[in-house]
């Protein structure tokens, strides 16, 4: 039997979620309905071959899986031949490279041919496909007749390419198959669950705090580098570097590591495996101590530059300060030896939090400068994850009927933007605590309602899959589960396709993808929407009566009083929010002055907004904040926003317009509101 990655994969998914209909699964997967069919035809043959009810499709198109084959999986893994499975292109670059890392001896094509059960041509195809990957790293496989096929550069470089390609790899379902695979020829065999125990108890005995998803992906590593220590392969670092590594906490872990797997404690690999460890784990107190105090104090400075740029300013600064810190610890030492990780959210992020990617790419850019480092999109995108999980807090805490945890082993980022958007939807759900798997396993949880999951569990309590950004449709999806659950209701499940076709036969539809959009915002989540206002453009809210041209005022107060007074008079905020802002300026001093020339002051907004605003004014003469001649202003903007995220669009187009090339000189130049107006509106910058 032929079962190959596809099918895996919607088998996989079919279990996460047991009953879903076909347009979830063709939005979710991105696959045709004609593939989907295909490939549930693969799954079905194969729980036939092994006496297991197929999934049928029931009713209105949704497919339900048999509580059998939920069991069975349960209970025991698919058990599949070293060839019961086919590479993908992706995944035959993979296994060239990790099979040359691991063996010794010479490797010719009849080798690769036979391992990948392809032919010689795609072989040779294949294998300047992946020297064309492997550059960046500085690796390429190359041939010789004396040494056959193998892989030339530093030892470093080779484990940060290995790393790379496990990192990838791991999401595949038979992952620990092709690992078998991959090392049945070696006479000394070590163990993946061993080395994740052993992990474990590294873990409980120094009081550490291992990521889930890290710690799979360096047991997996573990695999290739006990062969590579086998062989004598060390790397090497400079003595200073050395030095350094080796009155780190982790150097100790890394001995033990050693002690356990019964590998030579060369100094050179104790100090990259104290790497491994520092870019995987935070002690539980993560109080940063006199060697860290700069990456603290880097986090203190994107925290601020964040409610700068943002125009936010956080309730309880000290805490995200602190939680920060416990992220970027480790990502720092990740990016520092370039430790590769995964985030398979980056392509939502960037596209469903824009304007919060951008603002945190911007504000890492010259902490990447100082640190010399460069900062992948991977990490700019879980760095935008937790300032983002921060932000979408509900306003006000609704009485709840329903305890909840939410088990995710992918950090406290992806944790934190699932928390949080169960809260929003589920006012009836209280949401007490995060854990990782392990937390979950070795815990009691009897006492809580139901659980919410980003991967699958065994648990006798109601639980449900969910992703820590979620399309409209899953929001959908989940809604109405939980709600049958909780209190035996059932939302009417109609799908957008169905709804288009309906209004196709009484009118002419012009824009069929806008339409669709538009209505999957309608149908699907009505109720997130309640707290989470439509974000405004920025010529919404910058009109003629909240712009204002003045000569001069007396001083920087009156600048911020007069600024502030269009959205006073319109309602959009009371008196006190005008001090607010400028109590914020003389308590965190001239932070609003983001350019030259211009200031942007806001304040939270408990503090007196209503609705929200924003306003500009222009001074012909500068005044200058905290009466410091550093900071001359004539460009006001003030801003008033309900929540931490409804302004982010218009602010975004402001800074885009901003940082165009003499647009600050043209605006200081226009002397009529109706110029500012018109330049704020028709500028090809803003979308």
């Amino acid at each position: 039997m032929m079962f190959d990655k596809r099918p895996s994969l919607l088998l996989d998914y079919f279990l996460k979620v047991k009953s879903i209909n076909m347009n979830q699964i063709m939005e979710a997967t991105q696959l045709t309905k004609r593939q989907i069919s295909y490939d549930l035809d693969k799954v079905n043959h194969w729980l036939k071959e092994e006496e297991l009810p197929t999934i049928q499709f029931k009713g209105n198109h949704s497919i339900v899986v048999p509580d059998e084959v939920v069991e069975y999986f349960r209970n025991t893994e698919i058990n599949r031949h070293e060839h019961d499975f086919v590479f993908s292109e992706e995944e035959r670059l993979a296994v060239i490279c990790l099979y040359l890392f691991m063996r010794n001896d010479t490797i010719s094509s009849f080798h690769l041919t036979q391992l990948l059960q392809v032919s010689k041509n795609t072989v040779i195809s294949d294998i300047k496909k992946a020297n064309q990957i492997n550059c960046p790293f500085l690796v390429e496989i190359r041939y010789s007749r004396k040494s056959g096929y193998h892989l030339v550069g530093s030892e470093i470089d080779k484990r940060a390419l290995v790393m790379h390609y496990i990192s990838r790899m791991i999401q595949v379902p038979y992952f620990e198959k092709l690992l078998d695979y991959l090392v049945k020829e070696e006479t000394r065999k070590i163990d993946y669950r061993g080395i994740v125990n052993i992990l474990k108890q590294i873990e409980k005995q120094f009081s550490l705090n291992f990521v889930e998803e890290r710690l799979n992906q360096l047991a997996n590593f573990l695999i290739f580098y006990y062969y590579r220590q086998q062989k004598k392969k060390f790397v090497q670092f400079h003595s200073d570097e050395m030095a350094l590594l080796k009155k780190d906490p982790m150097h100790k872990v890394a001995i033990r590591l050693c002690q356990l797997l019964q590998l030579e404690e060369e100094e050179s690999e104790l100090c990259y495996l104290t790497i491994q460890f520092l870019g995987l784990s935070f002690e539980k107190s993560s109080a940063p101590n006199s060697e860290q105090d700069l990456l603290f104090k880097l986090c203190q400075q994107l925290v601020f530059d964040f409610e700068t740029k943002a125009c936010i300013v956080f309730e309880k600064r000290d805490e995200v300060v602190h939680t920060l810190y416990q992220h970027f610890k480790p990502a720092f030492f990740r990016m520092k030896y370039r430790i590769p990780v995964v985030n398979p959210l980056l392509n939502q992020i960037k596209s469903e939090h824009k304007e919060l990617y951008m603002i945190v790419k911007e504000i890492l850019h010259p902490i990447g400068t100082l640190l010399k480092i460069t900062i992948p999109e991977e990490e700019i995108g879980f760095v935008t994850i937790h300032f983002g999980a921060l932000l979408e807090r509900p306003k006000q805490e609704m009485p709840e009927k329903k305890k909840a945890i939410v088990v995710c082993p992918s950090g406290i980022s992806s944790s934190l933007m699932v928390k949080h958007q169960l809260e929003s939807l589920f006012s009836e759900i209280m949401v007490e605590k995060t854990l990782s798997l392990r937390e979950f396993q070795e815990g009691t949880v009897d006492h809580y309602d139901l659980v919410f999951s980003t991967v699958r569990l065994e648990t006798k309590l109601p639980c449900f899959y969910v992703k820590p950004i979620m399309t409209p449709n899953e929001k959908h999806n989940l809604v109405n589960e939980v709600y049958h659950l909780l209190f035996g209701t059932q939302y009417h499940d109609i799908s957008l396709k169905e709804l288009i076709q309906i209004i196709g036969q009484f009118t002419t539809i012009y824009d069929e993808e806008g339409l669709k959009k538009e209505l999957g915002h309608l149908t699907f989540f009505k109720k997130e929407n309640a707290y989470k206002e439509k974000q405004p453009l920025l010529e919404d809210l910058l009109q003629a009566e909240t712009i204002q041209v003045i000569e001069e005022v007396f001083d920087w107060k009156e600048a911020v009083r007069q600024a502030a007074n269009p959205l006073l008079i319109n309602g959009s905020i009371a008196a006190s929010y005008i001090e607010a802002m400028i109590e914020n300026i003389e308590t965190l001093g001239p932070y609003v002055v983001i350019g030259p020339e211009v200031a942007i002051p806001h304040a939270r907004p408990e503090k007196g907004v209503n609705r929200i605003g924003m306003s500009f004014l222009k001074l012909k003469k500068p005044v200058y904040f905290l009466n410091n001649h550093d900071y001359p202003v004539r460009l006001l903007f003030c801003i008033a926003a309900t929540d931490n995220t409804t302004h982010l669009k218009a602010l975004s187009q402001l800074t885009e317009l901003l940082n165009e090339e003499n647009s600050i000189g043209i605006l200081k130049e226009l002397e009529s509101i109706e110029e500012i107006k018109t330049f704020f509106s028709q500028n090809p910058t803003i979308d």
